[in-house]
């Protein structure tokens, strides 16, 4: 078709209508969140991958130590526990009123009262007759039950306390190379196969019965990578208001020259949308190169803990997504 000055006044107008809209907007809409520096301020954590709040404690895991700090204390203090190394992530029993912690590096799983006191209570290295290895993360659910990750083989191992009604379920056929995170909403437990790309939802623990939600647009089995290269490689996902979210292990070491920061942070609505692709991608809202680990929901907020894999120390902060107010 001839460009006439008819048709170009016409196409401006047109132009000029989609402009006013944001229907030619090369940037996504706004999201209904906005995302803050929560910890620690003016200063990072090293290695950080988890935050644990406790009635009034916050309780941050950073690799060779904890942080904590109560209500009202704006710092947060080294705990005087040692002996552990490359902690991912750390729960707290309310039947026994006891924490339980991963040791990754250390092959073991133990128990502690309190952050400020450097008493541990007992740990161990073996659940269920399965001997831990790097044990990444542990969580309880509502009836009490803990379940600690070995994420080379993606053993569940489920306990009430060490030594108490132990059990193991193997997913090990259905999860690849890798699993990172243990998710419980509800009462419903989600093993997250990180390499694989894959969600299994344990419906019943004890009569092996689950099912598995496979993500859009896997490429390869990797323990690391990009959107590009690999499809996602989901480091936790869980549930806030009314939302899924999900982060994955995306840097540049592991990119192969593409944008590690594509999709590592997003959100969905549903299982189907998650195997379907129809999810909003969030990544834009945290700093650049920076790997979202761990997921906290808690109260009106989510809480991402985050880290440089690439810088010395791999100094990270705590960052805090919450729902804007509505007019």
């Amino acid at each position: 078709m001839t460009n006439t000055p008819r048709t170009s006044r016409i196409l401006a107008i047109w132009l000029s209508l989609f402009a006013a809209t944001g229907a030619v907007a090369d940037e996504p809409a706004r999201p209904d969140v906005d995302v803050t520096e929560y910890a620690p301020k003016g200063d990072s954590f090293r290695g950080c991958t988890h935050l644990l709040f406790r009635d009034n404690l916050e309780l941050v895991t950073t690799g060779k130590r904890f942080h904590f700090r109560r209500a009202g204390e704006t710092a947060f203090r080294e705990s005087p526990l040692i002996m552990f190394d490359d902690a991912h992530a750390v729960v707290f029993n309310v039947r026994d009123q006891l924490f339980y912690a991963t040791d990754t590096a250390n092959h073991r799983l133990f128990s502690f009262r309190d952050p400020a006191s450097g008493d541990i209570e007992r740990s161990v290295t073996t659940l269920a007759g399965v001997k831990l290895d790097r044990p990444h993360d542990i969580v309880v659910d509502a009836d009490g039950w803990l379940y600690a990750l070995n994420p080379n083989k993606a053993e569940v191992i489920r306990f009430r306390g060490f030594g108490d009604q132990e059990s193991v379920l193997d997913l090990s056929q259905q999860l690849g190379s890798y699993s990172r995170a243990l998710t419980v909403v509800g009462k419903t437990l989600y093993v997250v196969g990180s390499s694989a790309g894959k969600i299994v939802e344990v419906d019943n623990f004890e009569r092996r019965e689950y099912r598995v939600h496979s993500s859009f647009g896997k490429r390869r089995d990797a323990v690391a990578g990009s959107w590009q290269t690999t499809g996602l490689v989901l480091n936790d996902v869980d549930f806030y208001q009314g939302d899924w979210y999900a982060t994955s292990y995306f840097c540049p070491t592991y990119s192969q020259q593409t944008d590690s920061n594509e999709k590592k942070f997003l959100r969905f609505k549903t299982w189907k949308d998650f195997e379907t692709g129809n999810w909003e991608d969030l990544s834009h809202l945290l700093p650049r190169d920076l790997v979202p680990y761990y997921l906290t929901p808690h109260d009106d907020s989510l809480y991402v803990a985050t880290f440089s894999h690439e810088a010395q120390n791999q100094p990270g902060r705590i960052y805090r997504v919450a729902r804007r107010p509505t007019n």
